[in-house]
């Protein structure tokens, strides 16, 4: 019982330490360092905002339909969305179409 007792005591203590912050791999870093201060909001809806592009461009639309999107989403300018875009582009999703 004692030894039950324990271990959930440890499992609860160590769950959630090595859950978050989760850190942000080189091309993450890169990525922000390209739309910081040109897009609205804060790193992680910058990231999450990367990330949607990325999809976008990886299910084959193109990048003006993209940029479209992430900027009706965002509330950002068109040339804020397209800053996003291309850095997701050419950091995290160099492998999408287009």
């Amino acid at each position: 019982m004692l030894a039950a007792a324990a271990g959930a005591l440890m499992g609860l203590a160590a769950g959630p330490a090595g859950a978050w912050p989760i850190p942000y791999t080189p091309e993450d870093t890169r990525y922000l360092d390209a739309t910081r201060g040109n897009f609205p909001g804060d790193d992680d809806q910058l990231l999450l905002a990367g990330k949607q592009a990325c999809r976008l461009l990886y299910t084959g639309q193109p990048s003006n339909a993209v940029i479209d999107q992430v900027a009706g989403q965002y509330g950002a300018s068109p040339e804020q969305a397209a800053t996003v875009v291309r850095a997701a582009r050419s950091t995290m999703c160099t492998q999408a179409p287009g």
